[in-house]
């Protein structure tokens, strides 16, 4: 009996762990990017979004960077782990990019639009890099909210 007890609670656990959700990886609305694509997404990030966002995701002001500075302000977030930015799906962190800023402008330093400088493919690039800086629960959250999102916009589509 206690063989067969042992037999079913290991077969749980692998049925367990075959059904938990597993790192998405850098996968921007169901493409995913190999480490080529990832460097080139690198290499627009540090040319554009580093200045503002910090080289390693740090934010705009890393010893402070959910306070306002003396302008009342608050800065670029971090998108690093410590930031929120995994807490966003991927339409609005490619429309973030291509767009600018929703936020405001008293309260905020407002994010320029980069839809001249970038197409949504090449935004798509510099996402599957921030995700590199993101925890494996962090990007299967990530995901999880991109997929509701994109289940709900299915549902609105005659």
């Amino acid at each position: 009996m206690r063989q067969v007890l042992l037999g079913c609670a290991s077969l749980i656990l692998l049925l367990a762990a075959a059904c938990a959700p597993g790192d998405p990886g850098s996968t921007i609305k169901g493409v995913t990017y190999n480490a080529q694509q990832i460097a080139e997404g690198r290499t627009y990030y540090e040319q554009t979004c580093a200045a503002c966002h910090g080289v390693d995701g740090e934010g705009q002001f890393p010893d402070a960077p959910f306070e306002p500075d003396e302008t009342g302000r608050l800065g670029a977030p971090p998108h690093n782990p410590t930031g929120h930015t995994w807490h966003h799906s991927d339409e609005l962190l490619l429309r973030y990019i291509t767009d600018g800023g929703f936020a405001d402008p008293a309260n905020f330093y407002i994010m320029p639009r980069w839809d001249s400088l970038y197409t949504r493919d090449q935004a798509a690039l510099i996402i599957a890099y921030i995700k590199t800086m993101w925890t494996e629960e962090q990007r299967i959250y990530q995901q999880r909210v991109t997929n509701e999102e994109e289940a709900l916009v299915a549902q609105t589509q005659p």
